[in-house]
């Protein structure tokens, strides 16, 4: 069984505000200070017997008082072992009563126990065990056995520890146990059949408090009262004492052996193996220190072009007057497919806000139909509400690694396509490209503060904020060409791009996490209602490592250190409460953390555009996202007819994997002036051709965020 905290366990802890973990452990923890319960990893296949196991220890971490009672005049003599069965009854009563689906998980967990001989009970004389044992056995699995109760003190004892409802009444409970132990271990007492107890021992019962001579068996059945047996075994006990079994063989009263035998059963189910579980959490970023503000990058930007200037490099201005004229014929070229993008958008837009339209009467009678009285009771006039749309953002995250030199150009323009459509209907955006270049070529940076058990992030990386909304049009086209001169400059080898702008490694991964920070306030800066999160990349990143205390042997403290994840790394996300398993295989790490990301803000989409650049196969994304044969044929077809495919569903919402020719190719209609008919002819199917691609894929994006 994969041992992460599911279904409705998952809820409770998230609302209770545990923390829970497993590890190769033999019993179960709990630190009150950081509310962590650890557990072990139990080799259990059935679900309702690990469920009971974990509701159970929740709910000594949530009920039981941890306070040292043991030293309190009141308590001090009471056995330990004692208590222990009547704060169990107690906790599974109050965690049951809490959350009432438990109550059958309870009561099938038990069953399953018992099936299994958990108690050690086969061919065991029940009058034989300990009162202590009959009451573990009473609230445990009374429901399916009948557990002797030897006299009217006994019963009362038991509903005492039914009924207990703080830890001081279950330490009132053992307390009387260990009494009625001591008073009448060498006294006789006379086995009675008690009344019936107003509490059940039935599947939904809440403190398993069952009749022992009239309880149902496992398989439910009722027909044997039991009235035989009571007056064999009240004429057989005439003569016997408490602490002594009908062969005269004494009963140690103070043993607890069904405590224990589960004990050791469960410390044997126990994986104390080295297969070693770590948990970690996403660290808490100060973004301030992580994002890099668009004036300040365009500042530096546009001084160090000033500087190069004033040296005299006229290449500057040369490449800058070429970059600038391809920049006006593309915004042209570009102009139909974003009014494309806006027609289709607002149109989506209209159909969704009818299709929540609601029609009320007035109270104002409408005068056309008076002359329909007799045969319509609808008389007034009526008014159509149609409601506003939402408030739409857009965050994008481009990837700014070496790897994508030579898909920039073409990523950037479908970039850009994106923006004017936002800049046309009035949708806020922000762009940002995550990089180690920025930081690592400062002469000083912040450095991110590291924390034990986290996911670690190198001081390096910053997340360029290179494009905003929040600039004026005028600012905003500066703006758009400085970035557009640096992308060309990767393929035309111009040396235009200032240092701190060279293209890095990938951390796609880091990225991620920023975003838990980044939509939020995204979202509150805006007082946007829904939010769209566009990736752009061409590749995988590389897994993200943990942090973790060390001490070693020459240092004189411990220190944080970095250390590789393993497929025994677990994600845990407090807000949310889940517990997500990492990979080690790259896209499945960032799987894991898209995942991660999607919970914790269901309402926001987040699109996925995979560029595959040249010398790059797309079949091994085929083969790498897509498990199922037919939809990997399906995706074949679909690349051969439009270079073009979408994944479903795996980390993103929607993954539009792209071929780079279909970014790059123009669809305008050019031809020389001399050109023959059939080239024409060729030019004017390959400008409709390109033109169904981008409006596939354009429409795909816009059924996204309309």
């Amino acid at each position: 069984m994969l041992h992460e905290v599911k279904g409705k366990l998952t809820k409770l802890l998230a609302t209770e505000n545990l923390i829970i973990e497993h590890r190769n452990v033999e019993t179960a923890q709990f630190d009150v200070v950081r509310r962590v319960l650890t557990l072990p990893v139990w080799k259990i296949s059935s679900e309702d017997v690990y469920e009971l196991l974990v509701a159970h220890e929740v709910g000594h971490a949530l009920f039981t008082d941890p306070r040292p009672w043991d030293k309190e005049d009141n308590w001090k003599n009471v056995p330990q072992n004692f208590v222990n069965i009547t704060e169990d009854a107690r906790i599974e009563k109050l965690i049951k009563r809490r959350y009432a689906g438990l109550s059958k998980t309870f009561y099938r967990g038990y069953s399953n126990l018992q099936d299994q001989d958990f108690f050690e009970l086969e061919g065991e004389d029940l009058n034989k065990f300990s009162f202590a044992d009959r009451v573990n056995l009473w609230f445990k699995i009374g429901s399916y056995i009948k557990v002797p109760v030897k006299n009217d003190r006994e019963m009362q004892i038991i509903n005492a520890v039914a009924n207990a409802e703080s830890f001081d009444d279950a330490l009132d409970a053992a307390r009387m146990i260990s009494e009625y132990v001591d008073e009448f271990t060498s006294s006789e007492t006379e086995p009675v059949t008690p009344p019936q107890s107003s509490a059940t021992g039935s599947e939904g019962g809440e403190g398993m408090q069952s009749m022992p001579q009239q309880q149902k068996s496992p398989a439910g059945d009722s027909e044997d009262s039991g009235e035989g047996e009571d007056k064999s075994e009240e004429s057989e006990s005439e003569e016997d004492t408490n602490s002594l079994d009908e062969n005269n063989t004494a009963v140690n009263e103070n043993e607890t052996k069904t405590v224990d035998s589960l004990a050791d059963k469960l410390r044997e189910l126990a994986d104390t193996s080295d297969n070693f579980i770590s948990y970690v959490s996403i660290p808490n970023l100060d973004i301030e220190h992580i994002i890099v503000p668009t004036e300040e990058i365009h500042e530096y930007i546009e001084s160090a072009w000033d500087e190069w200037k004033e040296r005299s490099l006229e290449f500057i201005d040369r490449l800058a007057g070429i970059h600038h004229d391809n920049y006006v014929k593309f915004k042209k070229e570009s102009a139909k497919e974003v009014n494309y993008l806006v027609k289709e958008f607002e149109c989506k837009k209209s159909a969704s806000a009818y299709a929540r339209a609601t029609t009320s009467r007035t109270g104002v009678l409408d005068c056309t139909k008076l002359h329909t009285y007799k045969y319509n009771e609808d008389l007034f006039k009526k008014v159509t509400v149609i409601p506003d749309g939402k408030n739409h953002g857009l965050v994008f995250v481009l990837d700014w690694s070496g790897s994508m030199a030579d898909v920039m150009v073409p990523t950037i323009k479908q970039l850009y396509n994106l923006i004017w459509f936002c800049r046309k209907v009035g949708i806020p955006y922000d762009v940002f490209a995550f990089t180690n270049e920025w930081n690592y070529r400062a002469k000083e940076f912040p450095s991110i503060p590291v924390e034990e058990d986290k996911l670690y992030i190198s001081d390096s990386f910053s997340m360029m904020n290179i494009l905003t909304s929040k600039v004026s049009n005028a600012v905003a086209e500066q703006q758009m060409k400085n970035i557009w001169n640096i992308a060309h400059s990767f393929t035309d080898y111009s040396g235009v791009c200032p240092p701190r702008m060279y293209l890095s490694g990938t951390p796609l991964n880091e990225a991620l996490l920023t975003l838990h920070k980044i939509i939020p306030s995204f979202k509150k800066k805006y007082g946007l209602e829904k939010v769209n999160c566009v990736i752009l990349t061409d590749g995988e990143a590389s897994p993200l490592s943990r942090t973790v205390m060390l001490q070693r042997n020459w240092e004189g403290e411990a220190q944080i250190r970095n250390r590789r994840c393993t497929d025994q790394t677990f994600l845990r996300n407090h807000k949310t409460g889940e517990i997500t398993r990492l990979s080690m295989i790259y896209h499945l790490f960032t799987k894991a953390l898209l995942d991660d990301l999607k919970s914790t803000f269901s309402e926001v989409n987040f699109v996925g555009f995979r560029i595959i650049g040249p010398g790059c196969s797309y079949n091994s994304m085929i083969y790498s996202y897509l498990p199922e044969y037919s939809d990997q044929e399906k995706a074949r077809a679909q690349w051969r007819k439009e270079k073009s495919f979408t994944i479903k569903n795996y980390g993103y919402n929607s993954y539009i994997v792209l071929g780079n020719q279909v970014l790059s190719q123009s669809s305008e209609f050019e031809v020389s002036d001399d050109a023959s008919k059939s080239q024409i002819k060729s030019a004017f199917r390959k400008s409709l051709a390109n033109k169904k691609m981008n409006k596939r894929v354009l429409n795909e994006f816009i059924e996204l965020v309309a």
